[in-house]
């Protein structure tokens, strides 16, 4: 049985199970296998907790559960103490940008910035005001910031916050607002940003990953253990039609990277994840690029399923049967924790519905979980509303797909990247 699930949260979980996508919340609830992978990240949010760093590659198939485990080890980093921000990348949010975009990516991990007391997000404004009610600022601010000021970006952030604690004792509600659109990156003219802040500076494209660093350090001294950042949907930059903005893309990737696996930080990690294209691909992939390649070249004794926990690239395998059913098991359990229900999960609902499963997708249903998910969750809406419906009767009347990645299907020929954005006709 699953830990005693409340009814808000059962809901939530249904919810967004139904439409496909991973909760934000329980993942604990659900979780079957993986479990070298979650020993592995435990042992890195460890390593952050005492100080150090950490950086994953989690890398598999569409539907494999690479979102799944981001939330698990986001539920498990709030446990320990971490703030946590994460972002999908997409045509308006990229490493890289002259356009806009990686501001909007700073922006989103901001947004999406959680903590064991705000596990949802937009945690930011309670992270700084733990730190002004926890530290005894009546001295000189600066002082209690010196750390940061040796961060590029830090002397503008030391000035920001500044003006939001002067907002902050004397009730000023604009300032504060004005504060906080700085560090959430939603200025966009150093100008605007002066004539509210007097600072000299504004979160860009070129600079957001400063910001970062410059947060994760702040985020400590607010008492927390650190910050881990999760950037999903990595297989975007293989969309980016424009060589100089991929390869620009990548050379972004290779100072996270380096910053990393060097150790020049601190109480900071950044996972990423995305589908095997992404590493792999002979003409847009990770690989093409040779510095990053020789950094994360996979170790060569761990094929045939064999798992390496020291390496940064975590390839993450098809569910076995055992698992799926587990799966489904567990899903079952979180349905059932309504006592109203008329209808309860029993072994021959489960299996009937697995051996219909097995029948349309084949060894599919392996790499398919979110849709065997969503179909187990619709059979059991549909028996639960209609009385006079038989399981047998429904599972014939319905359909089930594979798992399939729409994220590959076209390139984005977006204005920034197009190869012909700069063709023009002479008259």
């Amino acid at each position: 049985m699953t830990n005693k699930i409340k009814p808000r949260e059962r809901s939530k979980i249904l919810k967004s199970l139904k439409l496909g996508v991973v909760p934000n919340q329980g993942a604990h609830h659900y979780q079957v296998g993986r479990a070298q992978e979650i020993k592995a990240i435990i042992k890195d949010l460890n390593n952050l907790v005492e100080g150090g760093t950490c950086l994953r590659f989690l890398i598999g198939d569409y539907g494999s559960g690479k979102t799944f485990l981001l939330a698990l080890a986001k539920g498990i980093a709030h446990q320990k103490n971490l703030c946590v921000c994460n972002a999908d990348l997409s045509p308006s949010r990229r490493l890289y940008s002259s356009s806009g975009h990686g501001r909007s990516l700073y922006s989103e991990l901001i947004k999406n910035l959680s903590t064991r007391q705000k596990p949802t997000g937009d945690a930011l404004q309670g992270v700084i005001e733990r730190f002004l009610l926890e530290n005894n600022l009546e001295g000189n601010l600066e002082s209690q910031l010196e750390k940061i000021g040796d961060f590029a970006l830090g002397f503008d952030f030391i000035t920001v916050m500044k003006s939001y604690k002067r907002a902050f004792d004397l009730g000023d509600n604009d300032l504060k607002m004005a504060s906080l659109r700085w560090l959430r990156g939603e200025y966009t003219t150093k100008t605007d940003a002066r004539q509210a802040l007097g600072v000299r500076n504004i979160i860009s494209d070129t600079n957001y990953y400063d910001a970062l660093k410059v947060l994760s350090a702040f985020i400590v001294l607010a008492g927390f253990k650190g910050l881990l950042i999760h950037l999903d949907e990595m297989v975007n930059i293989l969309r980016i039609s424009q060589t100089q903005i991929r390869k620009n893309s990548y050379e972004e990737l290779l100072k996270m990277v380096n910053d990393m696996m060097q150790s020049n930080l601190s109480n900071i990690g950044i996972y990423f994840s995305g589908t095997p294209e992404f590493l792999t691909d002979e003409r847009r992939g990770l690989y093409t690029y040779e510095a990053l390649r020789s950094r994360l070249q996979e170790n060569e004794f761990t094929r045939d399923n064999l798992f390496d926990e020291a390496h940064p690239v975590i390839r993450l395998n098809p569910l076995t049967p055992e698992e799926i059913y587990n799966l489904v098991v567990r899903i079952g359990e979180i349905y059932d924790s309504d006592g109203d229900l008329r209808i309860k999960s029993d072994k021959k609902l489960t299996t009937s519905f697995l051996q219909y499963c097995n029948k349309k997708l084949g060894a599919e249903i392996f790499t398919s979980p979110r849709n065997v998910i969503r179909s187990y969750l619709n059979l059991r809406d549909a028996l639960e509303t209609n009385k006079d419906s038989s399981l047998k009767e429904l599972l014939n009347g319905i359909e089930i797909k594979p798992d399939t990645n729409p994220l590959l299907d076209a390139p984005d020929l977006s204005e920034e990247d197009s190869d012909l954005k700069d063709f023009s006709l002479n008259s």
